[in-house]
């Protein structure tokens, strides 16, 4: 295994598709430049990280309160603190996700590091930057993040309507990690993005690499391999379709 990767837990947000076995709903485990982070923390991370590593987690990182990005969280919590009794770790949060008990009260101690995250504001977690998006439209206080690492500079663009400023979050991204769950939208108040809008995002942004996840059955009707191939070659870059434990090497 490389010695930076990124470990995709899994690849879908929707319910029907996860309970229904055909794809798990699950974040992302990064481990870069020395650092050990946990983004979203859904259905089936916990399971998947103590199966896989044993490593301590240095960071945990929230985008937003929906379960299939939540769910794991608090146990996460523990076991980054070793149950509280280590101090230990950063947490990085929306405020909703504290106002609302997402993150139980008696655990907000836990860490030693916890902060509530702003729009287009910069953290550190161990030797990783992180710079938060614009707050995305999705129903819900939600993030999207950019980790400068010593040689990659990555964008997770996680769930959100598209908007013309999000094209501004991610700039100069050269590996662009975008969860598309619909091949087409037609909600008549979209909270995801589709297709068209990821090549929105590819065009202004141009990165070296994308990676599309976060599928939904509508994607998945479409075939989302066959789809990223397309895409490659219309935009002359690398884009992949996530599968579910897949390993990026960086």
């Amino acid at each position: 295994m490389a010695k930076d990767f990124i470990h995709f837990f899994g690849t879908t947000g929707d319910k029907g598709i996860f309970f229904k076995k055909i794809r798990s709903a699950g974040g992302y485990y990064c481990c870069i430049d020395g650092t050990t982070i946990v983004i979203d923390p859904g259905p089936t991370t916990l399971y998947k990280y103590i199966n896989s590593y044993d490593d301590k987690i240095d960071g945990i990182v929230l985008s937003h309160i929906h379960i299939d990005h939540s769910n794991d969280l608090n146990i996460l919590v523990e076991l980054m603190t070793e149950g509280g009794a280590s101090k230990r770790g950063t947490l990085l949060l929306p405020k909703q996700a504290i106002d609302e008990k997402v993150l139980f009260p008696y655990l907000r101690e836990f860490p030693e590091n916890l902060q509530v995250i702003q729009p287009n504001s910069n953290y550190k977690i161990k030797n990783i930057e992180i710079t938060s998006s614009a707050g995305h439209r999705h129903g819900v206080e939600n993030y999207g993040f950019i980790l400068k690492t010593k040689n990659h500079v990555i964008g997770f663009v996680t769930d959100t309507a598209y908007f013309p400023e999000l094209l501004a979050s991610y700039q100069n991204c050269e590996i662009l990690i975008m969860n598309v769950p619909y091949y087409k939208q037609d909600k008549p108040k979209p909270k995801h993005l589709d297709i068209a809008n990821a090549e929105e995002l590819i065009q202004a942004i141009k990165p070296k690499k994308v990676i599309l996840t976060h599928f939904g059955c509508d994607l998945l009707n479409h075939n989302p391999d066959k789809i990223a191939e397309d895409l490659s070659q219309k935009y002359g870059m690398d884009v992949t379709a996530a599968q579910d434990d897949m390993i990026l090497e960086l």
